[in-house]
């Protein structure tokens, strides 16, 4: 037998224990090129399918998006939530190597993007209680319970805390609120991930859910008062204890109406019955001192509850009863020293230290107490675990130290007690990087002094080749101390034209951020303004490509050269059109580059922002001189491109305002009309039309736009164009077929009827060979084609340069349904083609019996048939195949820009 057992965790010690023998499957590990390859395929139809995200697309792209599927190792949920947040706009494409590579690390990421200190605090209950509950809970629910515990609360206040929290949650279908995936909902609850500060309590929400019910307690219904039985049931025992069936009996539910569909309330139940029976409650309230505290796993002891909990009367007590659970661990490997530690718990500490705990235990992560406080802040924890002989550069399963986290934190007292205690400055994590480099990425201009003070290498290089004054240039967002930290390392002779693994300097990688400050400050200590990195991008390329005009015209001041070709052939002005900043365009303009400047495809400036729809950026190259006929190397004009991509406004700005031809063509004879109707973009075939643009215009292989329209059956645009667009339908290309042939050939049914009955094709109309449409769909076998076609007054019996008619090719090709169709319109069965066969003849030579019963029905009177050894003439298997291919993209253009054509659909073979 085969048991599929289906889980996301790569690794499972239950399921290990539970199943012996086991086959394991990963179908998310990038080593296999299966994987590699969903991964990608899942980005690129994400891009396809969302503008918002292909706005956000430009130079440089294409690495970040690989940089985004190695850093999701396999992940869908982590890719998801990345590109869901540039999709609403949290998230910048370009901030991709800036997010951890791990799901917890994204979460935190995100959370501290999305939610500052103060907004975390409000949302909290409401996480709270929406973590406790068993069910999703609408947003009037939610309110409801939250006015139950703090009737302060104002309906706005508590409509603001919802929309804020919805950042981080989900809407169901039936609107509810959820956290929008298991794994963020257990992370709210993992103070190892999550940190002290975003951490939620399910406690808490349990608690709130319990008040919420218990207010309405008489008027609950039966599954309400199992909903109040279920969450007294997970509480910890130290809150009610057994106090907690009293509780339920208290509330004044209605406990008759419950049946053993319940068994919680009905264990309760029995509960309140066994305690009566023995004296009543008062018993139940002279408890002893120390609650029991039942452990949830066999790894969780009541030494980790009192830690938690802070009553240090209680540890003590219970210290003095029995120190042997001291060094117990959690499921995290951690002992109550870890946890009280992570918490900040200092007087908690000082009695497990007292105790005898083990001051170096690490837990699963490598995380000591040392470890552990110093990354959450907790002053006083360090100083007690450091006086009591704590390693102080014991490192965690990444090889970060103590000082490293706390350099990270910004926790400078924590970091000077480390520094006296000799911490080691210059030890560097699996990644390579210092507490130097850590405290410059986040901003800490104290901490960064303080570690130079004490001799740290100010040159040091991580593993991406970055010192201290790259990251300070590259990665801190808008904080208020970066350029300090810049100015600090400037001060203390970092390299100022360091350059990382991708050749890149700080220069540089400012100037992508848009940093102007730091960009000066780096210029005044003579960077080079002009460097170039691997990929040929210099500091002007960067900014101007970014659209940060501010850095833009800071480098021109600086002399930065305007000249430079990237190896595409493009210049900074092409890259800053194809960005859309306006200021930028203007600046290069006033710089005097050359608007007419075309790269290694023929594009122009002008191209490039038609592409992106850029009005504005299109009117200022216009009127520096770029003309908007100027072709590429397939002979396409802006306009094409514009119209191509849906930019109606721009497309009726290139015309009224510079004159752009609206019937240009390509090099395959494409005009804008083309482009846009394959693309399904109405308002933009609508105002061509009325520029008159020519609706009929054929391709170098004679197709009209409605040919192909039908050719891959868009029938919305199809419709449009033959009313009100008037396209004539009967418009052949070079072998003589209509739209109607390809139509039947296709068997597109709904797409012949539209030609018929609104377009008013001919149903007899014949190409080169005198091959109707009806002839083509009995070819390929559609009989609900014939029959269209048959009602609409097609003939039945015309025939091909051949002498066939459709029953006779029909017949040779075994389309039994299309033979019956064909003769009960009375088609004739005793037709011959030139070589004198008839349909009976070549349906026995082709081994069709069926059809050869039809025909024998059919005829008058039943003949021996002797089959010669020719069959019925195929016609040229190019019957509906053009010479050329429809639209094809020129290769050397197809992977640094967008679709600019239909699919490869549109070639029938």
């Amino acid at each position: 037998f085969l048991l599929l057992f289906i889980t996301a965790r790569r690794q499972s010690k239950h399921i290990a224990k539970a199943f012996s023998s086991y086959k394991r499957i990963c179908i998310d590990d990038l080593r296999k090129s299966q994987v590699v390859r969903d991964v990608q395929q899942y980005i690129l139809l994400r891009l396809e399918s969302e503008e918002c995200l292909r706005r956000q697309m430009c130079h440089g792209t294409a690495e970040t998006l690989n940089q985004l599927h190695i850093k999701s190792n396999g992940c869908f949920l982590y890719l998801e939530r990345v590109l869901d947040g540039v999709s609403d706009g949290c998230i910048v494409l370009r901030e991709v190597r800036d997010i951890p590579g791990t799901l917890n690390g994204l979460y935190l990421w995100l959370c501290q993007r999305l939610l500052t200190a103060k907004h975390f605090a409000k949302v909290r209950p409401l996480l709270n209680v929406i973590l406790a509950s068993e069910r999703g809970l609408t947003e009037a629910e939610v309110s409801a319970i939250l006015s139950t515990c703090d009737n302060s609360l104002s309906k706005e206040d508590l409509k603001r805390r919802c929309q804020v929290a919805r950042r981080v949650l989900s809407t169901a279908p039936d609107l509810t609120l959820r956290p929008f995936h298991n794994s963020f909902a257990e992370w709210l609850l993992d103070v190892k991930h999550c940190t002290q500060r975003y951490l939620c309590s399910a406690a808490s929400g349990h608690a709130m859910i319990i008040m919420h019910l218990t207010a309405r307690g008489p008027t609950l219904s039966p599954s309400e008062v199992e909903r109040l039985s279920y969450h007294l049931s997970c509480l910890p025992s130290s809150v009610l204890g057994p106090l907690t069936p009293l509780w339920l009996l208290a509330s004044g539910a209605p406990l008759d109406l419950c049946d053993s569909n319940h068994p919680t309330t009905m264990e309760y139940l029995r509960e309140i019955e066994a305690t009566c029976n023995q004296g009543g409650a008062s018993e139940c309230l002279a408890e002893t001192e120390l609650p029991e505290t039942m452990p949830e796993s066999p790894g969780e002891v009541s030494l980790h509850w009192l830690a938690a909990e802070g009553d240090h009367d209680k540890l003590e007590a219970a210290l003095r009863v029995d120190r042997s659970a001291l060094e117990l661990t959690d499921r995290h490997g951690q002992t109550p020293l870890n946890l009280a530690a992570r918490l900040g718990l200092h007087n908690i500490v000082k009695v497990l230290l007292a105790a005898g705990a083990d001051v170096d235990h690490a837990d699963c992560d490598g995380w000591t107490a040392l470890r552990a406080a110093a990354w959450g802040g907790h002053t006083q924890v360090v100083e007690l675990v450091l006086a009591a002989g704590a390693s102080v550069d014991s490192c965690d399963r990444d090889q970060r130290t103590a000082l490293r986290a706390a350099a990270w934190g910004g926790h400078a007292d924590i970091v000077t007690l480390l520094l006296q205690t000799n911490a080691d400055v210059n030890r560097t994590d699996c990644e390579g990087r210092t507490a130097l480099i850590a405290a410059a990425y986040m901003g800490h201009a104290d901490i960064v002094e303080k570690l130079l003070d004490y001799n740290a290498d100010i040159n040091h290089q991580d593993s991406d080749g970055r010192t201290a004054l790259s990251v300070a240039a590259l990665c801190v967002p808008a904080s208020e101390g970066y350029t300090k930290v810049v100015n600090i390392l400037l001060e203390r002779g970092a390299d100022v034209d360091h350059e990382d693994k991708d050749g890149m300097t700080p220069l540089l990688v400012a100037a992508f951020e848009g940093h102007r400050d730091v960009c000066e400050l780096l210029l005044e200590a003579e960077a080079d303004v002009d460097h170039a990195d691997s990929a040929g991008r210099t500091g002007l390329w960067a900014a101007a490509s970014m659209g940060h005009a501010s850095v833009v015209s800071l480098l021109l001041f600086w002399g930065a050269s305007v000249d430079a070709i990237d190896p595409e052939g493009r210049t900074v002005l092409l890259v800053a059109a194809a960005q859309g900043s306006e200021p930028v365009v203007n600046l290069l303009l006033e710089r005097g580059m050359d608007e007419q400047h075309r790269d290694n495809c023929g594009w122009s400036a002008l191209h490039y922002a038609a592409l992106e729809g850029h009005c504005e950026v299109v009117r200022c190259l216009c009127a520096a001189g770029a003309r908007p006929t100027c072709a590429d190397n397939d002979g396409r004009a802006p306009i094409m491109l514009a119209a191509q991509e849906g930019h109606t406004q721009l497309v009726k700005q290139l015309v009224e305002e510079h004159g752009a031809d609206v019937d240009q063509r390509a090099h395959d004879k494409t005009t804008a009309l083309r482009l846009a109707a394959l693309q399904g973009h109405q308002s933009v075939v609508r105002a061509l039309l009325s520029y008159g643009a020519d609706v009929n215009a054929q391709d170098a292989d004679g197709r009209s736009t409605l040919y192909i329209l039908a050719l891959e059956n868009r029938m919305q645009m199809a419709e449009f164009l033959i009313d009100p667009g008037g396209a004539d339908v009967e418009v052949r290309d070079l072998e003589g077929r209509t739209a109607l042939h390809v139509s039947a050939w296709q068997g597109h049914t709904e797409m012949v009827q539209l030609l018929l009955q609104i377009g008013h094709a001919d149903p007899n109309a014949i190409d080169n060979e005198r091959r109707t449409p009806l002839h083509s769909a009995a070819w390929q076998g559609h009989a609900q084609v014939v029959r269209v076609l048959l009602e609409n007054n097609a003939r039945a019996d015309d025939t091909c340069n051949q002498g066939a008619t459709a029953l006779g090719i029909a017949a040779q090709e075994g389309h039994e349904e299309c033979v019956r169709v064909l003769l009960s319109v009375g088609a004739d069965p005793n037709h011959c083609d030139q070589c004198g066969r008839n349909a009976l003849r070549v349906a026995a030579k082709s081994g069709h019996q069926a059809v050869v019963r039809l025909l024998e029905q059919a005829t008058s009177s039943t003949t021996n048939v002797v089959v010669p050894p020719s069959t019925l003439p195929i016609p040229n298997g190019a019957i509906l195949c053009p010479s050329a291919p429809c639209l094809q993209e020129s290769p050397d253009i197809a992977g640094k820009r967008r679709s600019l054509v239909s699919s490869d659909s549109s070639n029938l073979t």
